[in-house]
């Protein structure tokens, strides 16, 4: 990602943190510029869990159903049971 418009995006984030805690010229604009990488990394972040908790709501979604038709054998196999039994 490169903008003209902003000098700091080719620095690493250690030479920003380097150049914010040499003096009060410019720190501001540098912390400016930390903050902005945050919030970036911050969406990402988010946008990650929320594609991962989906994939466990389906999962969980799934597991539900599986759990249902095991319990409905189930009650079929202990009604076949009983039936015998009382035969």
């Amino acid at each position: 990602m490169t903008d003209n418009s902003n000098p700091w995006v080719n620095l690493s984030d250690d030479e920003l943190v380097r150049r914010a805690s040499q003096g009060p010229l410019d720190a501001g604009q540098y912390s400016i510029e930390m903050m902005r990488r945050l919030k970036d990394a911050l969406r990402e972040e988010m946008q990650a869990a929320n594609a991962l908790s989906a994939k466990i709501h389906r999962l969980n979604q799934s597991l539900l159903w599986y759990t249902v038709a095991l319990a409905l054998l189930a009650a079929f196999q202990f009604g076949a049971c009983l039936r015998d039994a009382i035969r």
